[in-house]
């Protein structure tokens, strides 16, 4: 290359003077990424001048990576050359987290959905939906982290990549991990507190039960901590506690149904548990219970069904009161003469039985009496024909029906035989007006009597008996 140029003057002659040459020395950055190409200043003498000698200077440094050959040649030619980078490793990447993909609503929030069928509309009483899991429902996928991209610095070394953390997570109740997946192992509302994921098998309404909740059926315990509005339903595969009042709504529990604010039930409330069912007050409801009945204070125009006991602090006046194992109360009846009927001995479930059979019979007397008239007939037409068989064959399924709904009464009535204890205990006053009955006799109170006392049949006379003293 010649050091020597030639300039024109303002007079058009030329001189001659040394070339400008650029110099450069190169040098691997400390962290050993990069290779810089370094333009050396105010220097007429050594360096790095050529495109092979920059090559040769990085063999010598025994760079691996590969050199952006066009950016040295360019900056062999710059006439204000600059520092740059000519060739660089590679980062590793490290691997990213696994994580957890949910395929369900975490949330545990009710939401409203609107129906399909019926334009998109809601129903803000029946559209209220909480998500529901059973058992062996997939809640979620674990994505596992991935391993990361190595990386080598400009002289060919290694950097290893660091790999992802495993997803983060705490399972609760009612689940486990399987083959990668989240698994609900118990049914209920799925959802996270403090990086636990867990099946809740209690939903707690801290409000009321009305149009901003809409009707609540939940497979676990329901507590509510206001009050259900009337012509709403809360219906539970376990425990229904309410705090508040219960007004003119429907209750359903396989377990036990609490209600400490009362039941206000405006002769349209309906309470059903699998257990028992406590409350503070009961006024025009019905209640159905395979347990006792509790009540703090009176029971007052209402029906109630048990197979244990009803006991009460307070008054029972007027309404039918079957309770199985016997009634316990403060007061029975009314001064004005309200009538009142408590049956003891009685399975509530007696009398549907035998109700069901008796429908069945009705049933079976329609087709006796399509026949005695056919019987009548020298032939039968061709329809006439098509429903004797159609009879026969539904006469058959109705016989078994019979003798289920038979089996269950006799069941029912040894459980009845068996219970001679059932009794109701007076603590106040038994008022007129009051009936007491069993299924094998009555007693009918006509004038007041002072308690304690309590009313029994006696075993031997099938007559009730009134005791002092209970």
């Amino acid at each position: 290359m010649s050091e020597e140029s030639t300039e024109q003057t303002e007079d058009g002659t030329e001189q001659t003077e040394s070339a400008k040459v650029n110099r450069f020395k190169i040098a691997v950055t400390k962290d050993q990424m990069e290779v810089r190409m370094y333009p050396l200043i105010s220097v007429t003498d050594g360096g790095l001048t050529t495109f092979e000698e920059v090559l040769d200077a990085c063999k010598k440094e025994s760079v691996q990576a590969e050199i952006d050959e066009k950016l040295v040649e360019k900056q062999l030619l710059e006439v204000n050359p600059t520092e740059v980078t000519i060739a660089k490793g590679k980062k590793p990447h490290d691997g990213k987290d696994g994580y957890i993909e949910y395929r369900v609503d975490m949330s545990a929030k009710p939401q409203f959905i609107a129906d399909p069928k019926d334009g998109g509309s809601v129903d803000y009483k029946n559209s209220m939906r909480v998500t529901l899991v059973s058992v062996d429902d997939v809640l979620a996928d674990i994505i596992p982290p991935s391993a990361g991209e190595d990386g080598f610095d400009v002289r060919g070394h290694k950097i290893d990549a660091r790999p992802g953390a495993k997803a983060s997570f705490f399972l609760g109740e009612g689940l486990e991990e399987k083959d990668g997946k989240i698994v609900a192992i118990a049914p209920g509302t799925p959802s996270i507190q403090d990086d636990v994921i867990m099946i809740r098998r209690n939903y707690v309404l801290q409000g009321d039960v009305d149009l901003s909740t809409g009707n609540i059926n939940f497979p676990g315990t329901i507590i509510i901590h206001g009050n259900v509005s009337d012509d709403f339903e809360v219906v539970s595969e376990e425990n229904i506690v309410i705090n508040g009042l219960i007004s003119g709504a429907k209750i359903k529990a396989k377990g036990y149904v609490k209600c400490a604010g009362g039941i206000q039930g405006k002769k349209k409330a309906e309470i059903i548990a699998g257990s028992f069912v406590a409350a503070t007050f009961v006024s025009e409801a019905t209640i159905i219970a395979e347990g006792d009945v509790v009540i703090t204070k009176e029971v007052l125009h209402s029906n109630i069904s048990c197979l244990g006991e009803l006991r009460m602090g307070g008054t029972l006046i007027g309404g039918v009161t079957t309770a199985f194992k016997g009634v316990e109360c403060g007061n029975l009846g009314s001064e004005s003469g309200v009538k009142t009927t408590v049956n003891i001995r009685t399975h509530y479930r007696q009398e549907k039985a035998k109700e069901l059979a008796n429908s069945v019979l009705a049933d079976v007397n329609a087709i006796f009496e399509r026949y005695r008239l056919w019987n009548k007939s020298e032939k039968l037409n061709e329809e006439e024909s098509k429903l004797l068989l159609s009879d026969i064959i539904k006469l058959q399924g109705l016989i078994s029906k019979r003798q289920m709904f038979d089996s269950r009464v006799a069941k029912f009535d040894a459980m009845v035989l068996e219970n001679k204890t059932a009794k109701v205990k007076i603590l106040g006053t038994l008022e007129a007006d009051a009936t007491i009955a069993s299924p094998y006799s009555k007693y009918n109170c006509t004038s007041p009597i002072k308690g304690p006392l309590s009313v029994t049949e006696n075993n031997s006379s099938a007559k009730m008996a009134v005791m002092r003293g209970g």
